[in-house]
């Protein structure tokens, strides 16, 4: 027997796709998310037990992919038709489905979409034009795929725009979502965990909790026969057309170029591909364009920062991309790893993943319709310079219900980064007197601070790495 896969989470996006099974007529999903993400692990967990098919096309021509269709029709209801003679129309196609659909209640997935319409540059026409006679049938079609700009672009706002009756997009993991990968783990590492591997998951499946961080990292990324080692290389030349260049601004940014001028002063290439390599990194959602997050129009702000929102990118391109020539061997990896990435590590975690974590947890714990960093220019000592404040959280008036600071070192945080981060509150545009202060800290808190954080427990929250995993 095979290893059946754990399926974790994703509760809310198997209840819209459920609500959307076997009601009186038609539902057009659109599915989409980065690769490895875990769409098809999850459509196929939504088939089971239910009518229906997932389709999963690959690169190739019309032809190949009508075939292979027809393969799985065949099979899913017995016609001997089907068998003996593939359809060569994506109209007969469709037109199976439409017979298969008339005999009761089914779902029909498309995986791929993007390689059947490459394949059929007509196809998003013909399945429109079918839909509005197929609509009236108890089927729920679901077109899934994981070319991000094709369907945010093609799908969601061109050909089909009209047709669709939902969409869901999937998304890496949260932190605390990723962690159900190594809950034996103490709350330290699988912050550090999620750091190295992000949260997609695809690469925290590679993990083997009893083998603990050191070796998993060492195993998975470092060693040459590690299953992520290629990863981010084989990622990118599937997504990318020129992958070098590329190569050279997500190196950047991994190795704290985040503003514009000095991405381009860190790789020396021309300012017309390095706006249009940052634009498409974003579009792909391995890069994010940030900014303060109470911008008023965020989209015109000149207040903009790059990040790498994979965490296992950021790593390879901080840990293992610089390296290659030395990462030959397993004895280099392990000198690599316990002389290069162990006494770095902790630096790496502080920023951005531990800011983030700590985002979503102000998020969540104050119902924040958003949160994330704010910097700008702060006046002090009549000298004016760029001062920030890891987490910021807003409600939906874009009044500040929170402000945090974090710290990921060996000492614990005392009453001078309370007073630091209450000196610069005041500069965050909608802090109010209701403002909370959150703390979070890798080493825990001073006496002196926890006094005085009771005695305003209202107003100031302390967060160590067990309460960012409490329910």
């Amino acid at each position: 027997m095979g290893t059946v896969r754990a399926f974790y989470d994703r509760a809310d996006e198997l209840a819209a796709l459920e609500r959307r099974y076997g009601g009186p007529e038609g539902e057009l999903l659109v599915v989409w998310g980065r690769r490895r993400v875990g769409k098809t692990e999850l459509l196929s967990r939504f088939l089971q037990g239910r009518r229906g098919f997932l389709f999963e096309a690959t690169e190739g021509l019309a032809r190949d992919h009508l075939a292979d269709l027809t393969t799985v029709l065949a099979r899913e209801t017995g016609n001997r038709l089907l068998g003996a003679q593939a359809l060569t129309t994506w109209e007969a196609a469709l037109a199976a489905i439409e017979d298969y659909a008339e005999t009761g209640p089914c779902a029909v997935v498309l995986d791929e979409f993007q390689w059947l319409a490459a394949a059929s540059s007509s196809l998003g026409s013909v399945v429109n034009r079918w839909w509005r006679r197929a609509r009236s049938l108890p089927i729920c079609l679901v077109i899934c795929g994981s070319e991000v700009s094709f369907f945010e672009t093609t799908v969601l706002r061109g050909a089909m725009f009209g047709r669709r009756t939902g969409q869901i997009e999937v998304t890496p993991f949260g932190y605390k979502d990723a962690a159900l990968f190594f809950p034996q783990w103490p709350p330290e590492d699988r912050v550090r965990a999620y750091a190295v591997f992000g949260g997609m998951p695809y690469y925290l499946e590679q993990i083997h909790q009893p083998a603990g961080l050191r070796d998993n990292i060492l195993g998975t990324v470092l060693r040459r026969d590690g299953v992520l080692r290629e990863e981010a290389r084989l990622l990118l030349y599937e997504e990318l057309p020129e992958p070098g260049r590329y190569f050279s601004v997500l190196r950047a940014i991994a190795n704290g170029a985040t503003r514009r001028g000095e991405i381009l002063n860190k790789t020396a290439l021309p300012a017309t591909f390095v706006d249009g390599a940052l634009e498409r990194l974003v579009a792909l959602y391995l890069v994010e364009r940030a900014v303060p997050v109470t911008a008023a129009n965020p989209e015109r702000t000149k207040q903009v920062s790059y990040r790498l929102l994979d965490g296992y990118l950021n790593f390879y391109f901080r840990f293992v991309h610089p390296y290659e020539s030395r990462l030959v061997s397993d004895d280099d990896a392990r000198d690599h790893m316990d002389e290069v990435v162990a006494p770095q590590l902790d630096q790496f975690v502080s920023a951005p993943a531990f800011e983030r974590i700590a985002q979503e947890y102000a998020r969540k714990e104050e119902r924040a319709t958003a949160a994330g960093r704010w910097w700008g220019q702060v006046v002090d000592a009549k000298k004016s310079t760029v001062r920030e404040v890891d987490v910021v959280a807003l409600d939906a008036n874009r009044e500040v219900l929170a402000v945090g600071s974090c710290k990921w070192t060996n000492e614990p945080m005392g009453t001078s980064d309370l007073d630091e981060l209450l000196s610069l509150a005041p500069h965050v545009p909608g802090t109010t007197s209701r403002t909370r202060a959150y703390l979070f800290s890798r080493s825990g808190f001073t006496e002196a601070l926890r006094e005085r954080a009771v005695k305003s427990s209202e107003h100031t929250v302390l967060v160590g790495p067990t309460e960012l995993f409490q329910i």
